[in-house]
């Protein structure tokens, strides 16, 4: 009797409410030149059929009777996972076809416990274009590394979980994703702050590639940045200082009015980036001054 042998890797992909975008996602794992993985998708409670389209194409899906947010989400993923490298990516990505190729083979630096791929964004309206050119998300259509720096060896210290991979041993020594913070966003980048933390190498690979569409609708960018703000706040309170940040935010920002200095772009790349820096200050404040009152309103009851 033949044992089956468990794959090289696990994708994990979290969803809510995407089943079209879902499908992008996973017919491009169907084109994968990688062949020895599995496909796990955890739903967060979708109202639409984004569990019945992932159960075409794998066996492996989860969904929660009530969201549970992406933190949770690819923690479950973990935990029923089979393979040593554990690779992470959205519902609204398209894998380039040597996507886990290239991730596998930059994982044979035994020294490194972490890869960090690279983000595309096709090009699409003015606007949308624009705000790719922000740096938003990965690294956007600018580069992730004009965003997030990476050293001479491609060591960084930043990961999105839109594309990357972490070895199981490093998730088991130094734990995955937290669950506990109230909004989306912050696990990210609290998960890489630990990780740094202990000494754990991240290095970026460009030919590691996926394909984020595009946000192409103000209003939905706006509203965006103001939800960035308030989950800085709940990072700053985890984290406590934050100074490093604040810097690189300033960094980057230089970098994109570079990239952009002669492009016709730049009156829309400076009113975006304006906004940005304002709805997120606005969002910052607004979570604070919503976190003391729910904390008085506790201490009332108590």
């Amino acid at each position: 009797m033949n044992t089956p042998v468990a794959p090289k890797i696990s994708v994990i992909i979290p969803v809510y409410n995407q089943s079209r975008l879902l499908r992008h996602t996973l017919e491009s794992l169907k084109r994968q030149t990688f062949q020895s993985f599995e496909v796990i998708v955890v739903d967060d409670a979708s109202s639409d059929d984004s569990y019945e389209v992932a159960q075409k194409y794998t066996k492996k899906v989860f969904k929660n009777v009530v969201n549970k947010g992406p933190a949770y989400n690819r923690n479950l993923g973990i935990k029923v996972a089979e393979a040593d490298l554990i690779v992470f990516t959205d519902s609204d990505c398209v894998a380039d076809e040597k996507w886990l190729e290239h991730t596998y083979e930059a994982m044979k630096e035994k020294s490194v416990g972490v890869i960090m791929g690279n983000t595309d964004i096709p090009k699409s309206t003015y606007l949308g274009d624009s705000i790719s050119t922000l740096g938003f998300p990965a690294g956007g259509s600018i580069g992730f590394n004009k965003i997030w720096k990476v050293d001479e060896n491609g060591l960084t210290d930043h990961i999105s979980t839109c594309n990357v991979a972490i070895r199981k041993s490093i998730l088991d020594k130094h734990g995955s994703f937290d669950e506990s913070f109230p909004l989306a966003g912050g696990e990210d980048t609290e998960l890489s702050h630990r990780y740094n933390q202990n000494g754990v190498k991240i290095k970026y690979e460009p030919k590691a590639k996926i394909f984020h569409i595009p946000r192409d609708n103000l209003s939905s960018f706006f509203k965006w940045q103001i939800y960035r703000g308030r989950s800085n706040y709940h990072i700053k309170k985890k984290l406590g200082k934050i100074g490093d940040f604040v810097k690189l935010r300033f960094w980057s920002s230089k970098n994109v009015l570079k990239h952009n200095l002669l492009d016709k772009k730049l009156p829309m790349v400076f009113f975006l980036l304006g906004s940005s820096f304002a709805l997120q200050q606005y969002g910052y404040f607004k979570e604070k001054i919503s976190d003391k009152a729910n904390k008085t309103n506790e201490a009332k009851k108590e």
